[in-house]
């Protein structure tokens, strides 16, 4: 097992735009060959979210098969940080060294003349590099600003979701970074890969102080999108739930490049099992190592909230027919993100995705953070659900590209509406009738 089996998936993507000439080991090559320095002081790693954000910068980063430096003092880890072993943030970060990906390491020490810096916060640093960004953000709300251009603060807050935006938006960087010293079929397309500042909100809504039960759950695949969703809900402290986690794959090498609570050293392990493993007693998870079907197996109910992160079309309106309660499905394609939810009575799945899509390319074209933006954005509606704050109508499907998130139609929040052909014919689609 090797870095160009592990990075599959992210050399297919790249393929989207590069000369078809280039072979998968100078691809694989390019990735590998970057070298990234994180910096950041103490104060910016006294917080849970300015810990998560580096975390999963490095974590992201590295399932793209890059090198990472760290300039960061030692502290204890706020809370622990799956897949990420121990209680010290810094030697969890070495620790996990090409755990990731073959060949994708992490070093402490400020790299000599890097491809590029990240800075956490407001934390000071003498670097006159040109590529380099500074990661700032709040609760909600994460930023990314290109040296010299904006104001930053310090990472303070405890509820980590804009610190997770922010580490998605600089791995998005670093992407774009490796796609410019590429070639590429059409020198048009080097728009897509300029380097931005750019920020994101999910919207603030107030949040509790004391424990948040976010009761009964079913997990519908164990795969990327699942993962990331997991992996955001474990970085929220006081978050608990409990449910079933279907899937009837194994972990296979290419699956590294985006599977956020997955090492090297599960391949060949059933993904329920790694979920299941990497997730802590206050998200109880039941393995359920088959593909979910309403019939055939001993499935009594669906949980009063379902998250689906199947890509398969005809598999989500199976779901959708089945659950009585509020279902979430993301899936990706591509560069491009879907992310939507759907309760009771509101048009469901089916109507947002009424035909099959016609059998595309197989395997299927990934990488990291588009992966983690389609988990992210389902952890944000879950929690948003459980809180009594959902999304309006308006905004019930989220339709994002991550590229260039500095682009005014990067991220579009979109209604669906309602139709008479809805393949689940949900009660939506029967009113029009």
């Amino acid at each position: 097992m090797n870095a160009i089996e592990q990075l599959d998936r992210t050399i297919l993507l790249c393929r989207d735009y590069v000369y078809d000439g280039l072979s998968n080991r100078e691809i694989c090559q390019s990735l590998q060959s970057v070298r990234v320095l994180c910096i950041s002081d103490l104060p910016n790693l006294s917080s849970i979210s300015g810990q998560t954000a580096l975390v999963t910068l490095v974590a992201l980063l590295n399932r793209m098969g890059m090198q990472v430096e760290l300039s960061v003092p030692e502290i204890d880890l706020l809370l622990p940080q799956p897949p990420l072993s121990g209680s010290l943030l810094r030697k969890a970060l070495v620790g996990s060294s090409e755990r990731f990906i073959t060949g994708a390491t992490v070093n402490v020490g400020s790299a000599k003349n890097p491809d590029l810096i990240f800075v956490l916060g407001d934390t000071k640093t003498i670097s006159g590099h040109e590529l380099s960004w500074r990661l700032s953000g709040s609760e909600w709300e994460g930023a990314l600003a290109m040296k010299g251009s904006a104001e930053t603060h310090a990472w303070t807050a405890d509820f980590p979701v804009g610190s997770m935006v922010s580490a998605a938006l600089a791995a998005n960087e670093a992407f774009k970074f490796v796609m410019r010293h590429l070639p590429l079929r059409d020198q048009a397309d080097h728009i897509f890969f300029e380097a931005s500042s750019c920020s994101w909100d999910f919207g603030s809504v107030p949040i509790p102080s004391v424990d948040l039960d976010l009761g009964e759950v079913d997990i519908i695949s164990a795969g990327a999108i699942s993962q990331a969703v997991l992996y955001a809900l474990l970085r929220f402290p006081n978050i608990h739930l409990r449910g079933r986690i279907f899937d009837d794959d194994v972990t296979g090498p290419s699956n590294l490049n985006r599977n956020m609570l997955t090492l090297v050293t599960d391949v060949e392990l059933r993904k329920v099992l790694v979920a299941e493993r990497r997730c802590s007693s206050k998200l109880r998870l039941e393995p359920v190592a088959n593909r979910f079907k309403s019939r055939g197996l001993d499935v009594l109910r669906l949980a009063p909230r379902v998250l689906v992160g199947v890509d398969d079309i005809p598999s989500r309106w199976e779901i959708q027919r089945s659950a009585s309660g509020w279902v979430a499905v993301s899936g990706t394609s591509h560069f491009s993100v879907s992310s939507s939810a759907h309760r009771p009575n509101e048009p469901c799945c089916g109507c947002l995705h009424p035909v099959d899509d016609s059998a595309g390319p197989n395997p299927i074209p990934t990488i990291s953070f588009v992966s983690f933006w389609a988990g992210l954005a389902m952890s944000v509606r879950l929690l948003r659900e459980a809180l009594g704050s959902p999304y309006p109508l308006e905004q019930q499907h989220l339709w994002l590209t991550p590229l260039r998130m500095d682009q005014p139609h990067a991220a579009m929040w979109l209604p669906i509406a309602p139709r008479k052909d809805c393949p689940v014919n949900c009660p939506a689609s029967q009113n029009l009738a």
